[in-house]
C-alpha cells in the first residue's frame, strides 16, 4: 500500500493542490483558499468513498497514534487551536496529512522497498523481530543519509502501513530517532 487510487474528479482537484508552493505564494491568501478549497474538496470524496486506508486515517485522528502528541491526535490539536470541522482540511497545515493519506510515508522508494521487503522476508513479526528490523531501519537511514529526527516518524508510518502493531511502530520510530 503506497499510493491510493483517485477518481477523475479528485485527480482534478489534486491538480489544484500545491504540496510546495513557491515563496512567492506562501503569503498569499487567494492562492491558500484555492488550494484549501481543493483539499477541502478532495477530501469529502476520499471519505465518502472511504479510500483513505484506517491506518492512515488513524494516524490523523487517534491520540495513542501521536506519539508525544500529550493525549491529543492531529486532529484534535487543530480544534484546540481553534480550527473545527471541514475547516481542518482547508488549513495549510493540514497539507501534510492528505500527502501522507494519499502517498504514503515521504521516504524514498528504495528505503520503502528494503524495508517492505525485511518485513516480507521475516514472515509473521513477532516481538524479538523488533529489536533487528529497528536496527535495519536506522542503517537504510544512515545508508540513505537520512536525518534521523525527521526520518523517525516517516518510518513509524511506513512501520504502521506495513501492518505493523502501534507498539511495534513506536519501536521503529525510536530506533530511527536514535540514529547518528
Amino acid at each position: 500500500m503506497n499510493c491510493i487510487e483517485l477518481m477523475v474528479e479528485e485527480k482534478a482537484l489534486l491538480g489544484r493542490i500545491d504540496f510546495a508552493p513557491a515563496s512567492n505564494e506562501k503569503h498569499d491568501p487567494e492562492h491558500w483558499n484555492a488550494v484549501g478549497e481543493a483539499a477541502l474538496g478532495l477530501m469529502k470524496s476520499l471519505i465518502a468513498r472511504k479510500a483513505i486506508p484506517d491506518v492512515r486515517s488513524k494516524y490523523f485522528t487517534d491520540p495513542d497514534f501521536n506519539v508525544g502528541g500529550r493525549g491529543r491526535s492531529r486532529a484534535q490539536i487543530f480544534e484546540k487551536s481553534g480550527t473545527h470541522g471541514e475547516a481542518i482540511f482547508r488549513h495549510p497545515h493540514f497539507l501534510k496529512y492528505l500527502h501522507y493519506f494519499l502517498y504514503g510515508p515521504d521516504l524514498p522508494p528504495a528505503v520503502i522497498e528494503a524495508f517492505r521487503q525485511k518485513i516480507a522476508d521475516m514472515g509473521p513479526v513477532t516481538s524479538s523481530d523488533i529489536v533487528p528490523l529497528g536496527a535495519f531501519a536506522r542503517q537504510l537511514t544512515r545508508g540513505h543519509r537520512l536525518r534521523g529526527d525527521d526520518s523517525a516518524e516517516e518510518f513509524f508510518k511506513l512501520a504502521l502501513d506495513c501492518g505493523l502493531e502501534l507498539y511495534e511502530a513506536r519501536s521503529i520510530r525510536d530506533s530511527v530517532k536514535a540514529a547518528r
